[in-house]
């Protein structure tokens, strides 16, 4: 009886044992199980509130952005609605929800727009065209050579003297282009029927103007026509050799750095394909009523109204083709001879050599060849890289006639239209063109949604959760990006 007894109590023991480790199991299974449920359900409530991305943003410029304001709501309501779900998601197990809070927000501003670069690139990625870029990089290149020479070769030869007499008679082109420069740049290139709007936005809260104490700070900071314009009178030839020298560098981005380099412009050049295919310009509007029509010019001249936005482009557009034209001029020795009379004459007046009445003339009728380019590209047709003589269209007798001229329309494969150069200036101007494009998308938001910043939109957070079952605490943090979504 004494070893029944025994043996009772021994597997008593063991059953109780037993009993133990499959309870402890089991609570650890719970336990396990509890954990999975919530950050399952975490994993929902992050992607709960990722789906409430800026739906305008996405669906016109292929950006995933989070307001968190929650369309003005408050930053907490963004928590709200992860704690709603939460709730409703877990509730019938026993949970109850804590606390619910996000941090670690990346703004889409942050590091000069990052995050919002690493999107475009890879929204972009499936239709770039990299041989394109490289040309286009190789086209600028060319400019620049073209300036930079022009520079030297008016340095060496503005004090270049003649013994000839000259025996021209006329008035002077220089002051027939002055008279029609009086009409204003853009009315003599703009084609007919068509204009630009002077009214002015207003800047203080875009984003790439936060933070400037005045609307003078921020002109400042934009590219005005100072920087990109051409003395137009024609009568200083310093002047003339600072404009081309002016050429040489405007590659350099408006931190004063060298803007993108063309070695590296397969990456960059899906970023700035990316500002031509999301954003109007003169020759491409979408008819959405945006608050600006060229919007391309203002990502590159940053000011306040169109007209001024595409008269700095113009003034660029300048800026890379005089020097182009000038040097086709200096090889043209039907042009150059008609050049070389009016020099004489006018080197016989004080103050000016043969030389630089020369450079000076060759730049005159240059700047007015130039002229009739850009209405043509404007017009929407393309340009010659680098023409011949043949394909002059300007001489000095319709010199005061611009508006008169029939615009190019060139079909050969090296035609270059407005949009190529809108991608070299795009590429000249450096980080600063991405915080413009939030302008440009913060302009266009604010249309149906007078509250929204761009500065309240963010990328990514890491949600912070603490969720509470029986006494036991689960505490998650989840993160959550819209970057690699693509």
């Amino acid at each position: 009886m004494r070893n029944q007894g025994q043996i009772t109590v021994f597997l008593s023991l063991i059953l109780i044992s037993l009993l133990v480790l499959f309870l402890a199991a089991i609570g650890v299974v719970e336990f396990h199980m509890d954990r999975a449920r919530v950050s399952e359900a975490a994993k929902g409530a992050s992607e709960h509130i990722k789906a409430d991305y800026q739906e305008q943003i996405f669906e016109e410029y292929h950006v995933l952005l989070l307001d968190k304001t929650y369309a003005g709501r408050g930053e907490g309501a963004l928590e709200d609605r992860m704690l709603r779900y939460l709730d409703y998601t877990l509730s019938s197990y026993g949970f109850q929800i804590q606390d619910v809070s996000l941090t670690g927000m990346k703004s889409v501003m942050d590091s000069h727009c990052a995050l919002l670069r690493e999107q475009i690139r890879d929204y972009m990625t499936l239709y770039l065209q990299v041989k394109a870029v490289k040309d286009i990089g190789e086209w600028m290149q060319l400019d620049d050579r073209s300036a930079e020479t022009m520079a030297q070769e008016i340095a060496t030869g503005k004090l270049e003297e003649s013994e000839k007499s000259g025996d021209w008679q006329g008035e002077d082109p220089r002051k027939v282009l002055q008279r029609e420069m009086k009409h204003g740049l853009l009315d003599l290139v703009l084609p007919e029927n068509s204009g630009v709007s002077g009214v002015k936005i207003e800047m203080s809260e875009l984003p790439s103007h936060t933070g400037q104490k005045d609307s003078d700070s921020r002109q400042d900071r934009a590219d005005g026509e100072d920087d990109c314009s051409v003395d137009t009178s024609f009568e200083d030839i310093d002047r003339l050799e600072a404009d081309m020298q002016k050429m040489t560098r405007s590659g350099s981005s408006e931190s004063g750095e060298a803007g993108n380099g063309l070695s590296e412009m397969t990456d960059a050049g899906k970023e700035l394909l990316y500002g031509l295919t999301c954003f109007d310009y003169f020759t491409r509007t979408d008819g959405k009523g945006h608050p600006l029509q060229c919007e391309v010019e203002y990502l590159i001249a940053g000011r306040d109204n169109d007209y001024d936005n595409l008269q700095a482009v113009v003034n660029r557009i300048v800026l890379h083709r005089m020097p182009v034209n000038m040097a086709v001029l200096l090889t043209d020795p039907e042009k150059m001879a008609e050049i070389d009379s009016i020099a004489l004459t006018l080197s016989l007046a004080p103050g000016i050599t043969y030389g630089a009445a020369k450079y000076l003339l060759v730049a005159c009728l240059s700047y007015a060849e130039t002229l009739v380019e850009i209405r043509s590209l404007l017009a929407g047709h393309k340009i010659p890289l680098v023409k011949t003589g043949a394909e002059w269209t300007v001489d000095f007798d319709s010199i005061g006639k611009l508006t008169e001229l029939d615009r190019m329309d060139y079909s050969g494969a090296d035609g270059v239209d407005y949009r190529t150069f809108l991608f070299l200036f795009l590429a000249e101007k450096g980080d600063v063109i991405y915080e413009r494009m939030c302008d440009v998308m913060q302009m266009v938001v604010r249309e149906k949604q007078p509250e929204f910043l761009m500065r309240d939109c963010i990328c990514a957070y890491t949600a912070d959760l603490d969720i509470r079952k029986h006494g036991t605490n689960f505490s998650i943090a989840i993160e959550a990006s819209y970057q690699g979504q693509r």
